[in-house]
């Protein structure tokens, strides 16, 4: 037989709350935590609610729509607005044409509760768009004044670009307008339209009587061969006599390879910059030997002096009359006796009695000349004396075949006579 046990309940200690009142807190707690909650749901809606119905409000109020004789060509949020364009268009239109332009008969404005505001520029340029005689164009200026107008704006490039070219060549590296230059689209006054031939003509640098005309600048890069002077060196030499010079060694002239760069104005060369050299040929400089050597008296200067003093009485070449056609010297008419000189120093290489010239006295002289001196009266030197400038080698006469007293003056080179004339002072 089983028994059973009976256990008396325990009282709870002091200050315990029983599980089932614990259970019964918690569930009035998250009631009112839920309705909080949706309190705070319901003010951010409505907020919400409020804000986009007053955006509604602003974006749906009344602006105006404006008129240009009677066609809808935009709108404006106040009459304000729509005054101030209009001010501003008419002010413009003043400028353009001249004079006054009302435009207060030709705007009119409604309102309109859906009209959404233009851009104030736009709305006068569409009131400028509609008058007559006014026209939006391509404008060009020259330092801030307009030369003219075309409806191309390529058509302006190309008087720019071919008025460029006229100053442009194959070694032109750079080449541009030295002036403020400006395009822009502008509205302006029929008169103010010009053909592109008229505003050309007014561009052209050459066109003195424009006040448009530009200024091109170009920059030009060219080569040439430049010759290059050779130097002379002087040298003591004492087996020439002094006065006297030889060439020892002959100068010959360089060549320099030069690029050279040319600022032009309009054409007209302003400053030029040798931008490199390059010696292709180098100089020689001549080498001249100077004599210092004492000078014999009968030594030679390789210049002449008058042989007498007199007038030429028959000239170097061609004649007619006595004598031989062809002349092969001079004749200088003097007086019967009158002394002959040497003309320059040398060797007596004839003295005595000679065909047609009588008696002649020949001297070769130190650089290979060779002097005649005929129909003379009276001989005083002998062949193989030295003897020197101006001294007396003979008396003026008339012997062979002369006509006349005179003394027949010659000077060869390299055996060929020469016009003594060319040689005497």
């Amino acid at each position: 037989m089983v028994r059973l046990q009976l256990y008396e309940p325990r009282s709870e200690p002091p200050g315990t709350i029983p599980a089932v009142c614990m259970r019964s807190f918690f569930d009035r707690t998250l009631s009112r935590r839920h309705k909080t909650h949706r309190a705070w749901t319901m003010a951010a809606l409505t907020i919400f609610l409020t804000l986009a119905l007053v955006v509604t409000l602003v974006n749906t109020q009344a602006g105006f729509a404006v008129y240009f004789n009677g066609e809808q060509i935009g709108s404006a949020k106040s009459m304000k607005e729509v005054t101030a364009v209009v001010t501003g268009a008419e002010q413009q239109l003043k400028e353009i044409l001249g004079h006054d332009y009302p435009l207060d008969s030709a705007i009119s404005v409604s309102a309109d509760l859906g009209a959404r505001a233009d851009d104030t520029e736009n709305l006068k340029d569409a009131i400028l768009d509609g008058v007559d005689g006014v026209y939006k164009m391509y404008v060009l200026e020259v330092g801030g004044k307009a030369v003219g107008a075309t409806e191309d704006a390529k058509a302006l490039s190309g008087i720019l670009n071919d008025i460029l070219s006229e100053y442009t060549t194959p070694q032109t590296t750079d080449v541009r307008f030295t002036d403020t230059l400006a395009m822009q689209t502008e509205y302006v006054s029929g008169d103010a339209v010009k053909d592109p031939a008229a505003i050309k003509a007014l561009l052209e640098p050459g066109n003195t009587a424009s006040a448009y005309r530009l200024t091109v600048e170009s920059t030009e890069v060219t080569q040439r061969m430049e010759t290059v002077p050779y130097d002379t060196e002087k040298v003591d030499d004492a087996t020439l006599y002094k006065g006297d010079s030889a060439v020892r060694t002959e100068g010959a002239d360089g060549e320099n390879f030069i690029t050279e760069k040319t600022v032009c104005i309009n054409g007209t060369a302003r400053s030029r910059e040798v931008v490199s050299t390059v010696q292709t040929k180098a100089p020689v400089t001549e080498v001249v030997a100077v004599g210092t050597a004492p000078r014999p008296k009968t030594a030679s200067y390789g210049s002449y002096i008058w042989p007498t003093e007199g007038v030429i009485t028959s000239g170097f070449g061609p004649r007619t009359g006595f004598g031989s056609a062809n002349h092969q010297g001079i004749d200088i008419g003097g007086s019967y006796g009158e002394s002959i000189v040497a003309a320059d120093g040398g060797e007596v290489t004839k003295a005595g009695w000679y065909s047609g010239y009588g008696l002649l006295v020949q001297i070769k002289h130190d650089n290979g000349d060779v002097t005649y001196y005929g129909h003379c009266s009276e001989i005083i030197v002998k062949e193989g004396d030295r003897v020197y400038r101006g001294q007396v080698i003979a008396h003026m006469g008339a012997t062979g075949e002369a006509n006349g007293v005179h003394c027949h003056f010659e000077i060869r080179k390299d055996g060929i006579p020469v016009n003594p004339v060319k040689y005497l002072p």
